[in-house]
């Protein structure tokens, strides 16, 4: 089973390719996409992973990016009810750019944190725990 940290990042990739997407089409398909690999990603995080970090690595790490998914969750309603493709546009680019401000911060303090205090066992662990809950 991979580590959940593999997971994580391998999930960001995947968003930062999308968004790429995005700019160069504008569909509102690959928008929606994103907001549904965002929603799962995002729960799968808060159900498996969060709460380790916080009972077994540091809580404080996990206040600041549970308050950055709730901003996006904001944004992403918004997405969805768009349909004005300037508007969607200016959403998506604001998204991306609260996406990219969270991942920063995950993958330079959170997941090194994680993977320096919680073992590759444990990591695989939260691992399968993050898969099962993105479905």
């Amino acid at each position: 089973m991979p580590s959940v940290i593999k997971l994580i990042e391998q999930d960001h990739r995947e968003v930062e390719e999308l968004f790429s997407q995005f700019e160069q089409s504008g569909d509102k398909k690959i928008a929606m996409k994103i907001c549904q690999e965002l929603d799962a990603h995002t729960e799968a995080e808060e159900k498996a992973f969060y709460p380790v970090v916080r009972a077994e690595v540091e809580a404080g790490l996990v206040k600041e990016a549970e308050k950055e998914h709730g901003e996006a969750r904001q944004l992403i309603g918004r997405i969805k009810q768009t349909s004005d493709s300037d508007h969607l546009a200016e959403l998506v680019a604001e998204l991306k750019q609260d996406v990219e401000h969270h991942v920063q911060e995950e993958e330079s303090e959170m997941l090194p944190k994680a993977r320096e205090s919680l073992g590759e066992s444990r990591l695989s662990e939260i691992g399968r725990a993050f898969q099962e809950a993105k479905g």
